[in-house]
This record gives structure tokens, sequence and C-alpha cells, in this order.
């Protein structure tokens, strides 16, 4: 192999190298998604709803609960209400397991919609998620569960 051969080769090896690294790094709205389902199925337990709840800024985009035929609505004013609200609302199913049936990821631009169905110790459950990107990161702007 002649030297030009081999600088070419280490080169390559180098680029090559470094797309691996960037794409390994880089996190897509899907994978995004994904753990925001990964956040919301499995055993229920206090500090699984509150690693949910880091997708919740109602200080930042308000959010609309659902549950019921009751509409809640989460801003700035009543941001530090969410969280007890979280926890009394699925207080019933605390230690239960959340076990995903079947999902549906939308994406489109800086819109997210996923809508779950789950067995849950009692019965099945469906719930809808909206999402909204703001400067890269996704926010809950309603929840819809039946």
């Amino acid at each position: 192999m002649s030297r030009t051969g081999f600088y070419l080769l280490v080169i390559l090896s180098i680029v090559v190298g470094a797309a691996v690294v960037t794409d390994a790094a880089v996190v897509t709205d899907r994978e995004r998604m994904d753990e925001f389902v990964e956040s919301v199925t499995g055993r229920v337990s206090e500090s699984r709803i509150d690693n949910a709840l880091r997708y919740a800024d109602p200080s930042k985009v308000t959010m609309e609960l659902v549950h019921d035929g009751h509409r809640r609505r989460y801003n700035g004013r009543n941001a530090e209400a969410l969280k007890p609200d979280a926890r009394k609302a699925l207080a019933s199913l605390e230690g239960s397991s959340l076990r995903l049936i079947q999902e549906s990821i939308a994406l489109n631009g800086e819109r997210a919609r996923i809508a779950l169905r789950v067995r849950t110790d009692v019965g099945l459950a469906n719930a809808i998620f909206d999402l909204r990107r703001e400067n890269d990161e996704w926010f809950l702007r309603r929840v819809i569960v039946n």
C-alpha cells in the first residue's frame, strides 16, 4: 500500500469513527418519545411519577389534564399543584404495574402525540399525551386518561 493510500485509509477511519460517535451522541425525537413511554409504563411508584413529570413544566407550557370527565389546567399560577394532584390521581395504582399493550407515536414538527393502551391490575386503560417542543426540550401540553 502506498503512503497516500495509507493516509487516505487513516482519514477515512477518522471520519467514519467521528460519524459513529456523533450518531451515538445525538438523541432523536423518536428516541425521546420512547423514553417518555418507558417513564409512564411499568411499576407505578412515587419516583416513576416524578420521572414522568419531568416532561411537565406548566410555568413554560400550560398543561391540561383530563381524567374521568374532569378537566384541569396547570400554568405558572398553579404549577406547584401538578405534582401532588398527579400523585393523588395515581395513588390507587401505586404498586401496580402498567403493562404496555399498544402504542402509537406521531411526530409532526414541534408537536407529538403518544397514544397508549395499558393493562393495569384492574383492567385496561387508555392515555393520550400531547407534547410540544420548546428549545429542543419536550413538554407535556395535554394528558387524557380514560
